[in-house]
């Protein structure tokens, strides 16, 4: 199993109760980094194979896989 780096929008009608339901994802099996109670946004890890529990969780708007994207330097041929 792989973790894999996730972005949790919250639903308006949950932001007060942000907290709780970081808890509940918690339960689920997510690593919690960050809990962004202004943004509505919760980012952690997870096992690949439990991030569909996550979206099940009440309270869950979206769940995103982070992506990295890597440029090239500057002044190389490749801009």
């Amino acid at each position: 199993m792989s973790k894999v780096q996730v972005t949790i929008s919250i639903d308006d009608a949950h932001l007060e109760q942000i907290d709780q339901v970081a808890e509940q994802l918690k339960a689920s099996g997510l690593s919690v980094d960050q809990t962004m109670s202004t943004l509505g946004i919760v980012t952690g890890s997870v096992d690949s194979d439990k991030m569909s529990s996550l979206s099940e969780v009440a309270g869950v708007d979206s769940v995103e896989v982070d992506k990295t994207i890597t440029l090239p330097p500057p002044g190389s041929d490749v801009q």
